[in-house]
């Protein structure tokens, strides 16, 4: 983003220009951390009105630069390789990404308000992502106030609209039936013929045991959403910059979170603490499930799969019921 950032020579020039390096290292110090625009200025050595205008343009430099590089659906290849992965893990073929939603708190407006309180009675976005079995984010929606359901941000998303575009369309023989590549969600989400989610209600041995394998594969996006977190804390408190920007914001951490990952950074798992109070003082809501009726022909791959699991692997029995 150095050519975005690049100071613009001028003909008049008061003061020396801030260098890239030091407008990158405005923001990400604002990014990672909670402190206030005064806080990181005083530690910066400028003004907090500069901090602002750095969060500003390091924000939009690497969403107009690195978010096509960083964020997107895997092709037919690459898709291949990360169902290996999930199968390695919970045994089940075909998988290649994990849905789920997190609400990130934000100062919203006085006008229009209460659309953005959710269920839990704090003001949100409610961002929903797709991660694959290494918890890099494939796919993200950021535009929904956290009133909106989990099923209605994801039937307003570009990988509902456009799944026989965006999702690769391979298709492998699993003991006579052909299974698409899936996308495992929970129980707030519709069941199609390229997303999965587990059995509810009442539960047969093999039902519970296909629901824990199911589980294995999921616990990626929750992984990711935790590690994003705790690398860039300014999503764990409600953001001092307008509600209109804070979508900006959460997408340039996204893309941040793959590079940093993609690049094998360290992780302090102490980290994970800040989340857990973020977590204590703006507790996620708790997934609704989804009332609309489940397609006939995922149900029915379900069923397959649960049958392949009970005759191949051993029973599994949730820990928590």
């Amino acid at each position: 983003i150095r050519t975005v950032l690049e100071p613009k020579p001028l003909f008049l020039v008061s003061r020396q220009p801030l260098s890239v390096e030091k407008q990158v290292a405005i923001a990400l110090y604002k990014l990672a951390s909670c402190a206030e625009y005064r806080v990181v200025g005083d530690v910066m050595g400028v003004h907090k009105s500069t901090v602002r205008k750095c969060l500003f343009r390091v924000t939009m430099a690497i969403n107009n630069v690195m978010v096509q590089e960083n964020i997107f659906m895997p092709s037919e290849d690459e898709a291949q390789f990360i169902s290996l992965q999930f199968k390695k893990r919970s045994f089940i073929p075909q998988l290649i990404g994990c849905i789920d939603g997190t609400h990130i708190p934000i100062t919203a407006p006085h006008e229009g308000y209460r659309d953005f309180v959710n269920r839990k009675g704090w003001t949100s976005y409610n961002v929903m992502a797709v991660v694959d079995h290494n918890g890099r984010f494939r796919n993200v929606v950021i535009k929904h106030p956290g009133s909106v359901h989990d099923a209605a941000v994801f039937k307003d998303s570009s990988i509902y609209k456009n799944a026989q575009t965006i999702i690769p369309q391979t298709s492998k023989n699993i003991d006579g039936v052909d299974i698409p590549y899936m996308i495992v969600g929970d129980p707030a989400y519709p069941m199609l013929s390229w997303l999965i989610k587990g059995y509810s209600g009442t539960l047969s041995a093999e039902e519970e045991s296909f629901n824990v394998y199911l589980n294995s594969a999921r616990v990626s996006v929750e992984m990711a959403f935790g590690r994003l977190k705790a690398r860039w804390r300014i999503l764990c408190k409600k953001m001092d910059c307008a509600y209109t920007f804070c979508p900006q914001i959460i997408l340039a951490c996204c893309t941040l979170h793959n590079f940093v990952e993609s690049h094998k950074e360290r992780f302090f798992p102490e980290w994970l603490d800040e989340v857990s109070n973020s977590d204590q003082l703006f507790p996620q809501p708790i997934a609704v499930q989804n009332r609309n009726r489940d397609c006939v022909p995922g149900i029915a791959v379900r069923n397959h799969l649960k049958q392949y699991l009970a005759a191949s692997y051993p029973l599994r029995k949730a820990l928590i019921r």
